[in-house]
């Protein structure tokens, strides 16, 4: 079970990456030509948020349930902040993934409320570059 689940979290870093850069491309051109918001950036964000949160999700599931990593880490948190390697995948890791998830949902939620299509394009310009930049740091 630990090895499928990590093979999913594996293969959805890319899933994530790829929703990423569609979001940041259609942003960064919109905001480039003035073009109008429509369905399908609304679409290419929430898509990137998604696949964020899920990403967490299968982390969370490992680092709480399967990894012998996490549950080393759990079990004794004071030495595992010694050792830079678990310390990595036991605090670090999991926080910055977390801020990079909270600025990917906080992006969709400011272009939805935003009053101009040039609003929409810079918030989520702006929150997708922060959010991908937080979580490629640690792949």
């Amino acid at each position: 079970m630990h090895s499928f689940v990590l093979g999913a979290h594996n293969v959805m870093r890319w899933l994530v990456i790829l929703t990423a850069i569609v979001a940041l491309i259609r942003s960064y051109r919109g905001l480039a030509t003035g073009a109008p918001w429509t369905r399908r950036e609304a679409v290419s964000l929430s898509s990137y948020a998604g696949t964020l949160s899920l990403e967490m999700l299968l982390g969370l599931f490992l680092y709480f349930f399967l990894s012998p990593l996490g549950l080393r880490a759990l079990s004794d948190m004071g030495a595992a902040m010694r050792d830079p390697n678990v310390r990595f995948f036991a605090l670090e890791h999991p926080i910055t993934m977390m801020l990079g998830v909270g600025l990917a949902h906080i992006a969709v939620a400011r272009t939805r409320k935003a009053s101009t299509d040039a609003n929409r394009f810079r918030n989520a310009a702006i929150l997708v570059s922060l959010s991908l930049l937080l979580d490629t740091e640690q792949l």
